[in-house]
C-alpha cells in the first residue's frame, strides 16, 4: 500500500468521533429536551391547572357555595394562583370561623379544614327595643346572635353596653382575663363551670374591673379581682354553702374575697360582721 493510501486511512480515523464523544452528545440532546420540556411545563402547562376539587373539613355545618364564595374559590381558580395563607385569612374573617387551615394537593385540589369558636357565655344585645343574647368566645370574639341561644346552659356576661349589630366585634382588652379564666375553669372544673349562672363586670378605678360572681342554688354574689380561678370559686362555694346552713344568706348582701380574706357586705339594716 502507497504512503498516500496510508495517509488517508489515518485522517478518516482522527476525524471520525469516539464513543465516548457521541455519548456526550447524545447526552447533551436529551438534556436539551428535558430542560426545554421543564420549561414548557412550568411556563405554559401548569399556570393553567384549574382547581377542579375542594375538599372541604369542618366541625360545625355551613353553605358551601357562601363558604367558597368567602374563600375566594367560588369561580375558575388555577392551581398554582391559590395562596392557602390568602384564603385561610379569607375564611377566618368569618365570625363564626376561628382558625382555618388551607392546602394545595397537587395537580387539582385544595382542602380546607376549619374549626367553629364555641361558645363560652351569653351576653344580652338590645335590638329593635329587645334584648337579643348573643354568643361570644374565650377570645372575647362576638360571633353569633338569636334566640336559639337563650336555650343554652351558658353564664351571663353583663355590665357591657352594646349598640347596634355587634357580631364579629371584640369586647375589650380589660375584659380578656375574666374570659380567659373562666375558659381554663371549663377545662379543669367543668362542675363548678356549669354552676355559675352570671359574671357581671364593675368598673373601678385606674381602667380596673370588678367581677361580681353568681352561682346557681346561692343569692348572695362573690366579689372578685379580675380573673376567677378554680381555688377561689371552690372556697367561694364552700362559704355560700356555710352561709346558707346557718340561715344567714337573707342577710349578706356581697361576700367579697379581693383582698385574700372574706368580707361579708351586709344588706342594708342587717347586722354587719
Amino acid at each position: 500500500m502507497s504512503e498516500a493510501a496510508l495517509n488517508r486511512r489515518r485522517h478518516r480515523r482522527a476525524a471520525r468521533p469516539s464513543a465516548g464523544t457521541r455519548f456526550l452528545v447524545v447526552l447533551a440532546v436529551l438534556l436539551s429536551f428535558i430542560l426545554a420540556g421543564y420549561v414548557l411545563a412550568v411556563t405554559v402547562v401548569l399556570p393553567w391547572l384549574r382547581v377542579s376539587r375542594v375538599v372541604v373539613q369542618a366541625d360545625f355545618d355551613m353553605d358551601r357555595t357562601a363558604l367558597l364564595q368567602l374563600a375566594g374559590l367560588d369561580g375558575t381558580r388555577y392551581f398554582f394562583s391559590v395562596d392557602p395563607a390568602t384564603v385561610a385569612a379569607n375564611l377566618e374573617s368569618h365570625p363564626m370561623i376561628r382558625a382555618a387551615e388551607v392546602e394545595r394537593v397537587f395537580p387539582s385540589t385544595v382542602r380546607l379544614d376549619l374549626h367553629r369558636r364555641r361558645p363560652l357565655a351569653v351576653a344580652l344585645v338590645s335590638r329593635d327595643g329587645r334584648s337579643v343574647p348573643v354568643a361570644l368566645d374565650e377570645s372575647g370574639t362576638i360571633f353569633d346572635a338569636g334566640a336559639h341561644l337563650a336555650e343554652r346552659d351558658l353564664p351571663v356576661l353583663s355590665g357591657i353596653g352594646f349598640q347596634g349589630n355587634v357580631v364579629g366585634s371584640t369586647l375589650p382588652a380589660r375584659v380578656q382575663p375574666v374570659l380567659e379564666s373562666l375558659h381554663d375553669l371549663r377545662i379543669s372544673s367543668p362542675e363548678i363551670y356549669r354552676l355559675i349562672s352570671e359574671l357581671r363586670i364593675e368598673p373601678r378605678g385606674a381602667g380596673g374591673i370588678d367581677v361580681l360572681l353568681f352561682t346557681e342554688g346561692f343569692p348572695v354574689p362573690v366579689r372578685m379581682d379580675g380573673a376567677i380561678d378554680r381555688d377561689t370559686c371552690t372556697y367561694a362555694l364552700m362559704v355560700l354553702d356555710v352561709l346558707a346552713q346557718r340561715g344567714e344568706a337573707e342577710d349578706v348582701a356581697e361576700v367579697d374575697f379581693r383582698s385574700g380574706e372574706i368580707v361579708y357586705r351586709m344588706k342594708e339594716g342587717a347586722r354587719g360582721r
